[in-house]
C-alpha cells in the first residue's frame, strides 16, 4: 500500500525560517509595512525589565508581534507569548526573541498612543496607492462588550435600592441580637451576626461613598472595574457594559478612514464629530456621508453642512397620534418660506405666533380650525385647535430629507460599506469584547482592530505582489528620506509631510 514518507523528527535540516515562510505569508506583509514606519518619531517605547537586569525588547518585534496577533484573532498577551514558542510566522517576524507575557502586555499599556498613528499611518499609504476614494463615505456605531461586569455598574437608583436593603438587613440582624443576647447557647451564632454586621456595614459605607462621587461628578452610573464603561443596549435586546465604537468607511475598497470611541450609547452627535476626523486627516473637500436614523439630529447635521460635507441621514419617525389619519400628519403640512406659513392639508393657512429668531415657533389659526369639518380627524389633545411646530433647525432636517428621497440608490449602499468592516472585525478577528480598560487604552485596542482590517482590505484589492511592491517602494523612499535627514539635506516641508502621517 502506498504511503506518504515522513521526515525523520531528529535528521537536522539545513533551512532558514524565511525559506520555511510561506511566499504569500501574511507576515511578510506586516514585517514590510512596520519597516517603513519610523517607530522612534511614532514615540513607542522599548519594553526592559528591571529586576532581571535583561536588556530592553525593541519596539520593532513587539510592534509586528501584536499586529499579526490582532490580525489572526490572538489578543491575549499570554496566547501571543506562546506564538512566540511555536509559530513559525511569529518567530520569523519577532527575530526569535521570546518575551515573558508581562514584557508583552506592559507594551500594548505603555504605547496606547503609538499603536494608533500604526493605524493613521496605513491609512496614509492606502491614500497614496488611491484605495481612498474621497467621494463616498459611511459612517455607523457598534457596542463591543468592556471588561467590567454589570453586576460592578451602579446608577443612583440602584444604589439607593441597596443602601435601603442593607438597613433593612441591619435592623434584622440588631433585633435578632437583641433577643438572644442573654442566652449563652446562642453565642457561636451571635459571633456569625456580628461578623454579617461588620461585612454590611463596610458594604453600607461603600455604596454610600460612590453615591457621592455620583452627586458630584453629576453622571447617572459609576462602574468598579472599568470606570468608563457604561451600560449601553444591544440588538439582542438586552443590556451590557460596553463602549460605542464609531467608524467610518470610504466606498472605494471599503477602507476604514478613522474611528472614535463613545461613552454615550447613542449615536445622536456623533455624526459631526466624524466628519471632523475624516476632513481634517485627509484634507477631502465635498464628500457625501452616509448615515441611519440614529444619526439624525439638526444640530448635528447643521455642524455637517457647516463643514460643506454632503449628508444622507434616514429620516426618524415622528410622534404623531396612532388614531390619526395619514393625510393629518404633520409632515402632510406644507411650509412657505416666503410667507413664512403652514399649508394644512385642506388649504388653509397656520401662521407664527412667536418671534421670528426663537428656537421654536408654533404656528396655528384658531378660526380656520373652528369651522374645519376635519376637526375630528385633525386635532387631538386638549387644545381645540391645530399646532405645528418649527425648531430652528427645519431648513437643515427638510435638505437632509430631500437630499435622502433623491439619492436612495447611495443609501442602500451604506449597510454594504459601513457594516462589512464591523462584522470582520468582531467575529473574523475576534474583537467582540475588549481586553484593555478605561476608553485611552481601549481606543488603542480598536487602533489595532481596524488596522488588520484594513490591511487584509489592501492585500483583498491589489493582490499580494502588488502590495508587497508598493511597501517595498515605500521602504526605500523612506530609508532614502531617513539617511538624506542624518546629512542635513532635508527640507522642511518634506520633514513636515512625513511628521504628519507618522
Amino acid at each position: 500500500m502506498e504511503r506518504t514518507e515522513n521526515i525523520n523528527q531528529q535528521q537536522p535540516l539545513f533551512l532558514s525560517f524565511d525559506e520555511i515562510l510561506p511566499q504569500d505569508s501574511m507576515a511578510r506583509v506586516i514585517d514590510r509595512f512596520v519597516s517603513v514606519c519610523d517607530l522612534q518619531q511614532m514615540g513607542f517605547q522599548a519594553i526592559g525589565s528591571k529586576e532581571t537586569g535583561r536588556p530592553a525588547y525593541s519596539a520593532d518585534g513587539l510592534s509586528r508581534l501584536y499586529v499579526y496577533g490582532y490580525c489572526n484573532g490572538i489578543r491575549s498577551s499570554r496566547k501571543l507569548k506562546n506564538e512566540c514558542i511555536r509559530n513559525i510566522e511569529v518567530i520569523w517576524l519577532t527575530g526569535g526573541q521570546r518575551p515573558s507575557h508581562k514584557t508583552i502586555a506592559e507594551f500594548r499599556k505603555n504605547n496606547v498612543r503609538p499603536l494608533q498613528k500604526l493605524f493613521h499611518r496605513f491609512t496614509a499609504l492606502c491614500r497614496d496607492w488611491e484605495l481612498i476614494g474621497g467621494e463616498l463615505v459611511a459612517v455607523d456605531g457598534t457596542k463591543i462588550q468592556a471588561s467590567n461586569n454589570k453586576k460592578n455598574n451602579f446608577s443612583r437608583k440602584k444604589l439607593e435600592d441597596r443602601l435601603a436593603r442593607i438597613d433593612e438587613k441591619i435592623k434584622e440582624y440588631l433585633s435578632d441580637m437583641d433577643k438572644n443576647d442573654q442566652s449563652e447557647d446562642k453565642a457561636p451564632e451571635m459571633k456569625k451576626i456580628a461578623t454579617r454586621l461588620q461585612d454590611l456595614k463596610a458594604r453600607r459605607d461603600k455604596y454610600e461613598q460612590y453615591l457621592q462621587q455620583l452627586n458630584e461628578s453629576g453622571e447617572n452610573e459609576l462602574s468598579e472595574v472599568d470606570p468608563d464603561a457604561r451600560l449601553m443596549g444591544n440588538s439582542r435586546d438586552g443590556v451590557m457594559m460596553a463602549y460605542n465604537v464609531q467608524s467610518a468607511v470610504d466606498s472605494k475598497t471599503h477602507i476604514v478612514l478613522d474611528f472614535d470611541v463613545s461613552l454615550n450609547p447613542s449615536d445622536n452627535y456623533q455624526l459631526g464629530n466624524m466628519v471632523k476626523k475624516v476632513k481634517n486627516r485627509f484634507h477631502l473637500k465635498g464628500f457625501t456621508v452616509l448615515a441611519d436614523k440614529g444619526y439624525y439630529n439638526g444640530e448635528d447635521l447643521a455642524r455637517v453642512k457647516r463643514y460643506k460635507v454632503k449628508a444622507i441621514v434616514s429620516k426618524q419617525r415622528g410622534s404623531d397620534p396612532k388614531d390619526q389619519p395619514e393625510a393629518y400628519h404633520t409632515d402632510k403640512f406644507q411650509y412657505d418660506k416666503t410667507a413664512d406659513c403652514y399649508t394644512c392639508p385642506d388649504g388653509k393657512q397656520l401662521f407664527p405666533h412667536n418671534k421670528k429668531g426663537a428656537p421654536r415657533r408654533n404656528y396655528f389659526d384658531k378660526s380656520a380650525c373652528q369651522n374645519c369639518t376635519h376637526r375630528g380627524d385633525c386635532i387631538s389633545g386638549r387644545r381645540p385647535y391645530r399646532t405645528v411646530t418649527r425648531n430652528q433647525y427645519a431648513e437643515v432636517y427638510e435638505e437632509v430629507d430631500k437630499r435622502t428621497r433623491e439619492n436612495m440608490h447611495l443609501y442602500k449602499l451604506r449597510q454594504q460599506i459601513v457594516e462589512h468592516p464591523f462584522g470582520t472585525m468582531k467575529f473574523g478577528l475576534q474583537g467582540y469584547y475588549f481586553l484593555l480598560r478605561t476608553r485611552r487604552k481601549v481606543r488603542a485596542e480598536v487602533a489595532l482592530l481596524f488596522l488588520s482590517y484594513n490591511l487584509k482590505r489592501a492585500a483583498k484589492a491589489l493582490g499580494f505582489d502588488e502590495l508587497m511592491r508598493k511597501l517595498g517602494e515605500e521602504k526605500r523612499r523612506f530609508f532614502a528620506f531617513f539617511i538624506r535627514f542624518q546629512c542635513n539635506e532635508v527640507s522642511s516641508m518634506e520633514t513636515e509631510s512625513l511628521s504628519c502621517v507618522s
